[in-house]
């Protein structure tokens, strides 16, 4: 292939990507209420309705405005990462406030689709494995009033930010925080929900925690897993792997994740899944 060729293939992708970083600037701007030169906020918009999107980023609420301008950031920034240490090992080693932050505003929708099952509308006790910067957390608050939430992390730098960010919300007496690993957990029969991002973990890590967290959770509660959503698109599917892998976990399909809740016991298995979020959730139930 020719290096003309190989240019024709890469440069359409470097569209999106400054397209994606104008919607971004034009949140920004928006919600910081700081005003660009004319010409630049004219040529922000044009952007916007180039893409098709016309007012319809206006018209969400602000917080949805805000995960969508993290995770914009999030994305360019795991990029730049990559491109500067290509060579480093797997592993979640990222400690930039953008990745870890981003990372966290994304996950403050899973709340909302898990007590989307009507077995988990009142959840009364909620486990948040990797809860990261804690906005998940802060999320679920909010989505079961009588809640309390427990989350562990192991990763000092995102265990900080969730502790400011717990205060900040003012939810000390209701979300705990643990640095525990998930595979070290001993908590017996303790919440009637416990949530587990797959794709943080290897493979033996999953089938040493899966059972332990179905240990945690009550008879009759629910165990559930979050997977990413194959893309139908190849390349986007190739892009995907290469991020779960980079941040040392592993991508899960649906049939493995039922497997490993079956094999811990857990029975009434059901895939959720909601517009727009590129994740599947599998719920299994703890028998009574």
């Amino acid at each position: 292939m020719a290096f003309e060729d190989v240019m024709g293939t890469v440069m359409p992708w470097m569209v999106g990507i400054e397209a994606a970083a104008a919607v971004a600037a034009e949140i920004t701007l928006k919600q910081s209420g700081e005003a660009a030169p004319p010409e630049i906020a004219a040529a922000l918009r044009a952007v916007s309705d180039a893409a098709g999107l016309g007012d319809a980023v206006d018209e969400l609420p602000p917080p949805q405005q805000a995960v969508v301008a993290a995770l914009v950031r999030l994305y360019l920034t795991q990029c730049l990462d990559l491109l500067d240490d290509p060579a480093r090992a797997a592993g979640w080693k990222f400690t930039h406030p953008v990745i870890l932050d981003g990372w966290g505003r994304g996950s403050s929708m899973v709340p909302g689709v898990i007590a989307s099952v009507p077995a988990l509308a009142d959840v009364e006790r909620f486990l948040d494995v990797g809860t990261g910067v804690g906005l998940l957390a802060v999320a679920a608050a909010g989505v079961w009033p009588k809640a309390t939430i427990v989350g562990i992390d192991v990763w000092d730098p995102s265990l900080e930010r969730a502790r400011a960010n717990v205060a900040q919300a003012g939810l000390e007496d209701r979300i705990t925080l643990r640095n525990q690993d998930v595979v070290g957990i001993d908590d017996v029969d303790e919440y009637d929900c416990v949530w587990l991002p797959t794709f943080f973990l290897t493979e033996a890590q999953l089938a040493e925690a899966v059972p332990r967290l179905v240990h945690a959770t009550r008879a009759g509660g629910r165990l559930v897993l979050g997977i990413f959503a194959p893309p139908p698109d190849p390349l986007a599917a190739a892009v995907s792997t290469l991020r779960t892998i980079r941040g040392g976990g592993i991508e899960l399909d649906a049939k493995r994740a039922s497997e490993l809740l079956e094999q811990a016991g857990c029975a009434e298995l059901e895939t959720v899944s909601r517009p727009g979020i590129p994740m599947q959730f599998i719920v299994g139930r703890k028998p009574l």
